[in-house]
């Protein structure tokens, strides 16, 4: 049921961007790349001691909707994981997230959802069962953000609620991203 949803929300997501204006403006492009803090949930409690905190990188484009709003998408990688004592968990994901920006001067707030493919992983968890193959292959998110930009460049903070369960005990991801924008 919950790949089904996922690939409805990808295929939704799929038919809309076409129908936005191609117009760019000034702020079209751009690379993002920065901190991230990650970690997992059951039930809302952590699953682990610790986050993990590791780098994401991605590329984004923006279409204008209407003056201030834009639709924004792109690609981006990173990991998710947590540790515990000498233990540690690490997923690898490849996403696609899709935002609405509303600019106001120079700060802009954006709000989507994310679909992830899992390209691997590693687990020190063996000996509890947390075998990174027992995890989804894919992941949703919805996520928040805010930004400041100046000229050709930019800071960000965007924060993911993990939407797929990714084990059978309802682990869900969450992370905090924290970066710099170049804008082309």
């Amino acid at each position: 049921m919950k790949k089904a949803l996922f690939l409805l929300m990808a295929f939704a997501m799929l038919m809309i961007a076409p129908l936005v204006k191609a117009d760019e403006g000034p702020d079209g492009k751009g690379i993002r790349a920065g901190y991230q803090n990650s970690f997992f949930r059951i039930d809302g409690d952590k699953a682990f001691d610790d986050p993990y905190n590791n780098f994401y990188i991605g590329f984004f484009k923006s279409n204008n909707i209407v003056p201030l709003l834009k639709l924004n998408s792109g690609i981006e990688y990173f990991q998710v994981g947590g540790k515990s004592n000498d233990a540690e968990l690490k997923l690898h994901y490849l996403s696609v997230p899709l935002s609405l920006r509303l600019k106001l001067g120079p700060i802009y707030g954006l709000g989507g959802f994310n679909g992830a493919i899992k390209l691997g992983g590693s687990s020190d968890f063996a000996a509890i069962g947390a075998d990174t193959g027992d995890f989804s292959t894919i992941d949703a998110g919805a996520h928040l953000g805010v930004g400041f930009k100046f000229l050709m460049l930019g800071i960000e903070a965007k924060y993911n609620w993990g939407l797929i369960e990714q084990t059978d005990n309802n682990l869900k991801s969450e992370y905090l991203q924290v970066g710099a924008v170049l804008f082309f």
